[in-house]
């Protein structure tokens, strides 16, 4: 899955590079929302059982 991610997540860089390059706050969005999820998808495999961050603020609520 990781795999898959990396592959489009290049993929949609090559594709949009002038539209990122255009102006750095894009580039920063970028960055940190494929830092987010390389580190959930790293989270993942080290403990896929862990709950769901849905399931945390449902029990939270009740």
């Amino acid at each position: 899955m990781m795999i898959v991610f990396a592959v489009l997540l290049i993929a949609s860089f090559i594709r949009n590079k002038e539209t990122l390059f255009s102006k750095k706050r894009n580039m920063a969005v970028f960055v940190m929302l494929s830092a987010i999820g390389i580190a959930l998808g790293i989270v993942d495999m080290i403990r896929p059982y862990i709950p769901s961050i849905a399931y945390a603020i449902e029990k939270y609520f009740k």
